[in-house]
């Protein structure tokens, strides 16, 4: 694609920099992540309709795509990666997270605050459950094996029909891979969410946006998300982020940024101007 740079380094793990792309060579920079079993590819068709006012940053995190596993598979390890990449830049960022990158980004920002300039969670979660039952029911989806938890998984995610190939390559790309790695950090993400996902939501002192299409319940299923309808995780950022902002997209599946790629795009262009706006004046 005209205008992307891949980078790596070699480096020893845990501490490799994960591989990533950069497209458009100024401007505010925004730093997505992807989501569990994805890879820094879901991002590209939103970074060619931003990169001609942003830089857009797009990393493979650990386990992922051209990234390899680190040697814990963790939230905290994987935020240690996204901000290997902050340092790499060393400029402020506007972090933006999808699904569990969404959790991925709040646990970048609770290791190092500093230099994040906001957050946007496009279809993320908070689990509202109590912890029994997050973990009972999570150790339970895995116990079948991953190959047919992530087929189930990634079946759930889509409401209209998508391209079946790219439905197909989708689901591919989730099975390759380690799946033990997948596996530990699935159980571990759970772990996350019920340690830290509630205080990662009232530290945020930067303005937040949340993009939502669906929820899902306790037991990882999906469902799209209703007119008028509310999530646990808009409902904590309502209530404990200063400057925040929800904004539902109708009739997306999960990968919203497949299914209703000029929307998105334009709600973060309007946020991310918003919040480079501020930073220019101080």
């Amino acid at each position: 694609m005209a205008g992307m740079v891949t980078q790596s380094q070699a480096a020893s793990l845990p501490d490799i920099l994960p591989v990533w792309e950069s497209h458009g060579a100024a401007g505010p920079i925004l730093l997505f992540v992807h989501g569990f079993r994805c890879d820094r590819s879901d991002w590209r068709g939103l970074a060619e309709r931003l990169s001609p006012r942003f830089r857009c940053i797009l990393p493979d995190l650990p386990g992922h795509g051209e990234t390899p596993a680190a040697g814990e598979a963790s939230m905290e390890a994987l935020g240690a990666a996204v901000n290997r990449v902050r340092e790499a830049l060393g400029e402020d960022v506007i972090l933006i997270g999808h699904s569990l990158g969404a959790k991925v980004i709040r646990e970048a920002r609770r290791q190092k605050p500093e230099g994040v300039a906001g957050l946007i969670l496009i279809d993320g979660s908070l689990y509202v459950s109590d912890r029994e039952t997050m973990l009972a029911n999570g150790a339970a989806a895995v116990a079948g094996g991953m190959e047919p938890f992530l087929r189930g998984l990634f079946g759930r995610m889509f409401f209209t029909a998508p391209p079946a190939e790219w439905l197909e390559a989708t689901l591919q790309r989730a099975l390759t891979g380690d799946l033990d790695f997948a596996r530990r950090l699935f159980l571990d993400s759970i772990e996350w969410d019920l340690r830290y996902a509630q205080a990662t939501v009232r530290d945020i002192k930067v303005p937040a946006m949340v993009i939502q299409t669906t929820t899902f319940d306790d037991s990882f299923r999906w469902r799209p998300l209703e007119r008028g309808e509310t999530t646990g995780l808009i409902d904590a950022m309502r209530r404990h982020v200063p400057e925040f902002t929800a904004e539902i997209i109708e009739g997306a599946g999960h990968f919203v940024m497949q299914d209703a790629p000029a929307q998105t795009a334009r709600l973060i262009e309007r946020f991310a101007t918003r919040v480079a706006a501020r930073g220019a004046e101080r």
